[in-house]
């Protein structure tokens, strides 16, 4: 093995997950050890979002498609796709086995991933393990790391989760959240090029929404999203709008935005490129939503947000982080203190992001570079 390069695997389903994984993927590509096999699925074939498979090929042309997508705005739906997508996921992995494949947090196609590969006998690794969330996408991703063979929590307090979880601690590195590499390494687009991006007047301040569906309220995601709108007009501001996953209830919130159109405060995006997006966290005056990245990166950019219902609930964050519920006037209230409270404002100039140092990349290619691919690794027990 030491002449011959492993070839490390990963499936993309999502602009988001692509964003994280990007320098890892990139890093992969470029290390003399390992070579990197990558496929786009899910939501990047979907037209409706802007079918960002396209953005991922020209990135990585090795880049293959596994055709599986959502096609309805149902937990049915979530749950046809992930039986598709595994039984296509199989067959590509048994005519190109990969050495070892990467899994990213909680979605669908991940958990589909840490299955197929486990009745493969081919290693995985979970970047994100041991997060603390809430819905489904809690249960997937403590699924997900009973089923695979390294973990890669982002903080101290998540590999501790993952070791009570009964996993051994050799096979256990916390090395940070991989979105942060970006954010504190690289070059994102000026302040003047997002408010070319967006058409906005010079200095004018604008709110970031991502609202995304939570499974167990999908039926309720048109009425939770017009709440927040309404809390977010009371204030005239530009309101910069991203369309949600497509998982269930994701449509009712696309409807939704979509009647805000001729709106002239909204500005309305199926998908916005990953360093574009970064720097709207930056410049944003306020973040409102329930996106994983509100919680994650917003800190190392000293953004307020606020965070509505339950889809984040319990997940380690910066103090930066408001949290409400489903109402107007509570969300109308966090809205008003992250942009006019100067105490509170000042606060968040001195806060840290507890997600890590912008050096994940490098922590994980140490481990999959010397990473022995032998029977111990896939022996596995639990450890009481």
């Amino acid at each position: 093995m030491s002449k011959k390069k492993k070839k490390i695997a990963y499936v993309s389903g999502t602009r988001a997950d692509y964003g994280l994984m990007t320098s890892i993927l990139k890093a992969i590509d470029k290390s003399p050890k390992l070579e990197l096999s990558l496929y786009a699925t899910g939501i990047h074939l979907m037209p409706k979002f802007g079918e960002t498979a396209k953005d991922v090929k020209g990135e990585f042309s090795q880049t293959k498609r596994i055709p599986a997508v959502f096609e309805s705005d149902d937990r049915l739906g979530m749950a046809k796709f992930s039986g598709e997508f595994l039984q296509k996921l199989v067959n590509e992995f048994n005519k190109n086995r990969p050495d070892f494949v990467l899994t990213l947090g909680d979605r669908p196609e991940m958990l589909a991933v840490a299955v197929a590969c486990l009745y493969l006998g081919i290693p995985t690794g979970q970047i994100s393990a041991g997060d603390r969330s809430f819905t489904v996408d809690e249960l997937a991703r403590h699924a997900i790391t009973k089923l695979s063979y390294l973990h890669f929590p982002a903080t101290k307090e998540a590999a501790n989760r993952v070791i009570k979880m009964g996993e051994e601690a050799w096979r256990v590195h916390t090395v940070g959240a991989p979105g942060l590499d970006v954010i504190l390494n690289e070059k994102l687009p000026s302040r003047k090029e997002v408010e070319n991006y967006l058409n906005l007047k010079p200095g004018g301040k604008f709110i970031l929404l991502t609202q995304h569906p939570v499974s167990e309220e999908w039926r309720e995601s048109g009425k939770q999203i017009k709440e927040t709108l309404a809390a977010l007009k009371k204030f005239k501001f530009p309101i910069v709008a991203t369309y949600p996953h497509a998982d269930a209830g994701g449509l009712k919130i696309i409807k939704v935005l979509e009647k805000e159109k001729t709106n002239p405060l909204f500005r309305i995006f199926p998908n916005v490129p990953y360093k574009m997006f970064l720097a709207l966290q930056r410049e944003a005056a306020v973040w409102v939503g329930n996106s994983s990245g509100a919680i994650v990166e917003s800190s190392s950019f000293k953004t307020p947000v606020v965070n509505i219902g339950i889809r984040q609930l319990g997940r380690q964050h910066g103090d930066n982080v408001i949290n409400v519920g489903y109402n107007s006037r509570e969300i109308a209230v966090a809205i008003e203190k992250s942009l006019h409270n100067n105490k509170y404002l000042k606060k968040l100039s001195a806060i840290k992001n507890p997600y890590g140092d912008g050096r994940t990349t490098k922590r994980v290619i140490r481990v999959l570079e010397q990473l022995k691919l032998n029977v111990a690794l896939l022996k596995k027990q639990i450890t009481y």
